[in-house]
């Protein structure tokens, strides 16, 4: 894992396997400067319906209940497990078209608030 200072805020690169997979994917954590608290996660590899339209990562909705989602006191290592399963869940998506976990419709209206604080990057 790598870790820089950039304009946008604090970012960590890793590259983590895929669960069942042969895939290694690389992964871009971002915490802005104006939102330290609210990981932007972007991976590199195929789309699937659970990214948002930037690329970041749909893995919860901001208004799961935290057992559900990651908050900033779980620190690097669970936002990574997180991103893992996420991972995971999208390649047997991909490969079987079955969607493992819970889902949240994805045709709410974007707002300022919802964008910052969806938890996803």
């Amino acid at each position: 894992m790598t870790t820089s200072t950039t304009d946008e805020g604090r970012v960590y690169t890793v590259r983590l396997p895929v669960p069942e997979s042969r895939e290694i994917r690389n992964v871009r954590i971002l915490f802005r400067r104006s939102s330290t608290e609210i990981p932007r996660v972007t991976v590199d590899g195929p789309s699937s319906p659970h990214r948002y339209d930037d690329g970041t990562l749909c893995m919860w909705h901001p208004w799961d209940p935290r057992a559900r989602r990651w908050v900033f006191d779980d620190q690097l290592l669970k936002l990574l497990g997180h991103v893992q399963l996420h991972l995971f869940r999208e390649s047997w998506w991909r490969q079987r078209g079955e969607w493992l976990g819970p889902e949240t419709p994805h045709a709410e209206p974007k707002t300022e608030e919802t964008s910052d604080a969806r938890g996803a990057v």
